[in-house]
């Protein structure tokens, strides 16, 4: 049976704090801020040549994950290593330091402020 998925459309986060979530997205991962606000507490950033992200406060009765609960999500670098140096220089929290993994790729997780991790990988 042939899935119906054709592509990742949006990837949204839950924070508790927009303007500390605005700084890292925007300051320490380096993603373009296409819109924001911090009186509606949310804001949407442009992934390179991928879809976009939002950030936002979830609501009292909003479905899905809580934050700092977010992991799985890949950001394609061309080196984990100078990558993370780079965010952590930067103020950003590294989980996993660079490894190389077993099946050839070089990988490390960020966090944001809500400890909700991201890998970085080549």
């Amino acid at each position: 049976m042939p899935t119906e998925i054709q592509k990742i459309d949006a990837i949204w986060v839950h924070i508790r704090n927009i303007k500390k979530a605005r700084v890292f997205y925007r300051d320490v991962l380096g993603l373009k801020e296409l819109r924001a606000s911090d009186e509606e507490e949310y804001a949407v950033y442009q992934i390179p040549r991928g879809p976009w992200l939002g950030i936002h406060k979830q609501g009292k009765n909003e479905p899905g994950r809580r934050a700092g609960t977010v992991s799985g999500v890949y950001f394609k670098v061309k080196d984990p290593r100078k990558a993370a140096a780079a965010i952590k220089k930067r103020g950003g929290r590294i989980t996993d330091r660079p490894k190389k993994q077993p099946w050839g790729d070089w990988t490390a997780t960020v966090a944001d402020p809500d400890g909700n991790e991201f890998v970085i990988t080549t």
